[in-house]
């Protein structure tokens, strides 16, 4: 006998839009929803408080064209456009979608009148915008490249924005549209009928309230699955919130849209970071990786000595790390050498760049900088490597299937770097979505919830509660476990990949699934801690089993493999799938652009 709503749910809500994630994707497609005019019921549920979360508290600039109001609906982006735009398919070996870039670049103004008006300094006081190059000469932001004519090369990388305060003027503007916003709310499934998005759970993580939505579109907003991999210069268990991108960030929205339906995409892919020895994340990039060049113990600098590695002839997504992988990933200097950075080697104009930075991107930034010693850096910084996790651009995650940025569950969208399209990008689709949700719900009926639907209330509240008070012998710690899958990983998958050590971390995840059964908490905030492992485990798995499948390297080192070293036109314009098909995972070759 199926348990009445009531007997699940400890709180009933229904909503036109629900939005799971309230960082800048979330929070921008909240704010463009209320704007619309048409009384649309908006929900935001977040899993940290909404003014200080998500990836991107700051956002240093908006990349792509066209950027100003006056070049909207000039021209029609087509795909070949796309495709050589600074984070196009060109420059990513063909991993990103290039129709749906296409629509981003269009787009790219959409979001800076909507911040303006909430009080963003996006452009100049003037009125003007500040243009970066994206394609750059080695690591430095000033150090332009230039064809054989000395004319700088296009595209533009975007404005640079003065956006410091971003997050906390978002979140505030959403609370004040009249938005509902739950703080403190993790999402725990999507659930549906007949293959449609028609409501989500989510437990908040204070109360342990299990609350139940019913929706008529929702918008995965959830950001990357970064806590795959462990900081090495910190102890357990503060290594496994030490990341560049937020802590908070487990997988769960790419697990909710997985078990729901929808295929993940590029699970093999990873962020491969260059950062200062010792010093975390978030600020180790302005000491060796964005404006200090990086030189190696006999003084020279790796931009010059490898030219060849400059991302209009390489490709990769963080240009610093390309250098570090110089001149090939089997001979890397980052393994053979001590590669180091400091500012008595750096210009003026790349000084003020650091500082640029370092106020730009997220406030931690700064903070770390600071405890660190200052933005001096006048000792040399080691630079070493480090792997984030999935999120970012190229690293794949929900599979959007069409113009609209939706799943293959209908009526589940999803945008920002849980699809491996952070950034700016996110900006755009929050809007995009927002305008095209506005319109779809306008003559939807607030969807019914049958048996089937109340089946699966069940057993996500069951699922979801399993480890609160549990009594067992042997009882495993949530972050033990999390700490214990993400040396797997650093071990036997990480960089340098090969068919045995992938094999035996997919044995060894398979023996961290057999521990589930024996996590064991006490509250609420413990209860999230094991959802989380949960999930990590669950994108651990797939992370390995791509990584097996895509037997070559592609945009080296974010994928790897020793035994397949070389890039396969075979695998021109292919991914790798993983969908569940009667409860388990089924993995695929497919087209990602399918032209």
């Amino acid at each position: 006998m199926v348990d009445k709503l009531e007997q699940l749910a400890d709180e009933m809500i229904e909503t036109d839009f629900l939005i799971a994630g309230g960082g800048l994707v979330g929070g921008i497609a909240a704010l463009r929803a209320k704007k619309s005019g048409k009384n649309i019921d908006v929900t935001v549920i977040d899993k940290a408080t909404m003014e200080y979360s998500g990836d991107g508290v700051g956002l240093d600039n908006f990349t792509q064209v066209p950027l100003r109001k006056e070049d909207v609906n000039k021209r029609k982006v087509g795909s070949e456009e796309a495709k050589k735009s600074v984070f196009g398919s060109k420059r990513m070996k063909g991993l990103t979608q290039t129709k749906l870039d296409a629509i981003h670049m269009e787009n790219a103004y959409i979001s800076q009148p909507i911040l303006e008006e909430i009080g963003v300094n996006v452009g100049e006081d003037d009125g003007t915008n500040k243009i970066l190059q994206g394609y750059r000469k080695g690591t430095v932001w000033g150090r332009i490249e230039t064809d054989e004519n000395g004319k700088p090369l296009e595209p533009m990388f975007g404005t640079i924005s003065r956006a410091s305060d971003l997050k906390l003027k978002l979140g505030s503007a959403v609370r004040k549209s009249g938005t509902r916003v739950l703080d403190r709310t993790m999402l725990t499934s999507v659930i549906t009928k007949d293959g449609t998005a028609v409501g989500a759970t989510a437990v908040n993580t204070r109360t342990g309230k299990f609350l139940v939505f019913r929706a008529k579109a929702i918008l995965l907003a959830t950001g990357g699955a970064s806590r795959l991999y462990p900081y090495p210069w910190a102890p357990y268990p503060n290594r496994l919130f030490y990341t560049l991108a937020s802590p908070v960030l487990d997988g769960g929205g790419h697990i909710s849209a997985f078990n729901a339906g929808a295929k993940l995409y590029s699970m093999e892919m990873t962020t491969v970071y260059n950062v200062s020895k010792g010093i975390n994340h978030s600020s180790g990039g302005g000491a060796c990786n964005w404006y200090f060049k990086m030189y190696n113990s006999n003084g020279e600098y790796l931009e010059d000595k490898y030219a060849d590695r400059i991302v209009t002839k390489a490709g990769g997504m963080i240009p610093g790390v390309n250098f570090l992988y110089a001149p090939d990933v089997k001979n890397a200097a980052v393994d053979h050498d001590v590669i180091r950075s400091a500012k008595d080697k750096a210009a003026k104009d790349e000084i003020i760049g650091t500082y640029f930075t370092a106020v730009t991107e997220p406030p931690k930034a700064l903070k770390f900088h600071k405890l660190a010693g200052g933005l001096t850096n006048e000792p040399p910084a080691e630079c070493v490597a480090v792997i984030i996790g999935k999120g970012n651009t190229g690293s794949g995650g929900v599979l959007r299937e069409n113009e609209h940025s939706e799943t293959a569950v209908k009526n589940l969208f999803a945008a920002g770097n849980v699809v491996g399209r952070g950034g700016s990008p996110g900006f755009t689709w929050g809007c995009l979505i927002a305008d095209h949700v506005t319109e779809l719900v306008q003559n939807n009926k607030q969807p019914s919830f049958t048996n089937d639907q109340l089946k699966q209330l069940a057993e996500t509240r069951k699922w979801v509660f399993a480890p609160l008070g549990r009594n067992v012998l042997y009882k495993v710690n949530p972050l033990e476990l999390e700490d214990y899958v993400r040396g797997v990983n650093a071990t036997y998958i990480g960089i340098h990949r090969i068919k045995p050590r992938l094999e035996r971390a997919v044995e060894l995840i398979q023996l961290a699934k057999g521990a589930i059964p024996l996590l064991s908490v006490s509250n609420p905030h413990g209860l999230m801690r094991a959802i989380e492992v949960q999930n990590i485990i669950g994108i651990s798995e797939m992370h390995a089993q791509s990584a097996l499948i895509r037997n070559e390297s592609r945009l080296i080192p974010m994928h790897y493999r020793d035994d397949y070293p070389d890039q396969d036109p075979e695998w021109d314009n292919i991914v790798v799938t993983a969908r569940k098909v009667n409860g388990e995972i089924k993995y695929d070759k497919e087209y990602l652009n399918k032209e």
